[in-house]
Formats: C-alpha cells, sequence, structure tokens
C-alpha cells in the first residue's frame, strides 16, 4: 500500500475568524502557525513508508511544509477545505497513492502514536477510518482508500455525513475516537479547553504569554 498524510492548509492570516472576540488578527494568525508546526512535527515522525503532503496556496504555509520535509501540492485558489482535500486527494491518487488521511493544522495535542492507530487500521484494509471532533460532530481526522471514495464534508455535522458516505462505498470502516485528534481550535470554548488540558509546548505557552486565560474571564463576566 502507498498511503500518505494530506494537511490542507488556508492563508493563515485570515485563519480563526471565530476567535475575533479574544484574539487580535496577529495573534490568530502566530496561534495558527504554531499549531501547524506542530502537527508537521507530530506527522515527521511517522515511518517513511508513509507520504507527507502539505497542499495549499499560501507560500509561508508551503515553506514550514518543505521545511518539515513534506511534499507541497500548490493549488491556484482555494474555494473550501472540502474541495482542497479533493482535489489534492484526486491528484495523489493519480501518482499512485491508494490512500489518504486528511488531518487539519489546529490540533494542539496532536500525538503520532494515535496516528499510528489510524494508519494500522488502513494497512489492515479499511477503506474509511472516521476521527470525531470532542463534540462528536465534526471530522479531525478522515481516512480513504481509495483517497477518492466519497466526496469530504467538512463542516457543521460532517462526521454524520462522512459515516452515511463511508456506509455506501466501503466493505470496512469504522469511527475511532482519539484523544489527542479530538481538540481541534475554533472558538473561545475550545482556547479554554486547551488550558486546561493541553499539552506542554508553544501553544500552550504562547497562550499564557498574551494573557487569554484573563481574556477569557472577562468575556465570562461580560456574559453573565
Amino acid at each position: 500500500m502507498n498511503i500518505a498524510v494530506l494537511v490542507p492548509v488556508k492563508e493563515l492570516g485570515q485563519a480563526k475568524s471565530r476567535l475575533a472576540a479574544l484574539l487580535a488578527p496577529e495573534e490568530r494568525r502566530r496561534l495558527a502557525t504554531l499549531m501547524l508546526e506542530g502537527v508537521l512535527a507530530q506527522v515527521a515522525r511517522l515511518p517513511q513508508r508513509f507520504g507527507r503532503v502539505l497542499v495549499s496556496s499560501y507560500p509561508p504555509a508551503l515553506a514550514l511544509g518543505r521545511a518539515a520535509g513534506f511534499e507541497t501540492l500548490i493549488e491556484g485558489r482555494q474555494r473550501s477545505e472540502s474541495a482542497s482535500v479533493d482535489e489534492a486527494s484526486a491528484e495523489l491518487a493519480r501518482r499512485g497513492v491508494t490512500g489518504v488521511l486528511r488531518l487539519p493544522l489546529d490540533l494542539p495535542n496532536l500525538e503520532a502514536d494515535d496516528l499510528l492507530e489510524v494508519l494500522a487500521l488502513a494497512e489492515e484494509g479499511h477503506e474509511a477510518v472516521l476521527v470525531p471532533s470532542r463534540d462528536g460532530s465534526g471530522t479531525n481526522g478522515l481516512y480513504r482508500a481509495p483517497a477518492t471514495l466519497f466526496a469530504s464534508r467538512f463542516g457543521a455535522g460532517s462526521l454524520a455525513l462522512h459515516e452515511e458516505a463511508a456506509r455506501h462505498s466501503a466493505r470496512r470502516w469504522r469511527v475511532l475516537a482519539l484523544q489527542s485528534l479530538a481538540l481541534d481550535v475554533d472558538d473561545p470554548g475550545d482556547v479554554e479547553e486547551v488550558l486546561r488540558v493541553g499539552r506542554t509546548g508553544p501553544v500552550l505557552a504562547y497562550l499564557h504569554e498574551i494573557g487569554v486565560a484573563a481574556r477569557l474571564a472577562g468575556m465570562r463576566r461580560q456574559g453573565a
């Protein structure tokens, strides 16, 4: 088998708009960059038999990918994450990749060992593996073999949509809950969860450095 891990990245200066009430634009860009660097570092720890691919139209993200040893696919334009993932997956399939695991950039607690659990199922012949977000509605890991087995449907309620697609398209598929893939950072509640359970490292250090805990407390007081 020829399996690749795919990380799609949009323009980081526009990332995490739902954090606008908590973080300034430059702070959101820095947080997104730190989370991306962490994801790339964990993927880079995987055995060499797994491919590593970053797809983006954003030059700084492409440079980070190359520095981490990733193959890069350059997009002409970005319409949506689903479109980016499906177009990149189709290109990888044309190059002989048999299965693709998509990961988002915003997994501050990601561990390579959890990725290996997904990839072990892939090597055992599962055609789809779905890793839920912590609220059980999103899809934080999506493996498909072939890479174009069914369409990506990222966004609200994506896990149920991917489950339905897997049920109709795959003979062997599984929903696999993994702690280090469950927490993605989209809104202030997610940032609060990072402060509560986050792994020691650059992301957590940065949130403490800019005083996010005090900001969150202020937002709670205003909402009371």
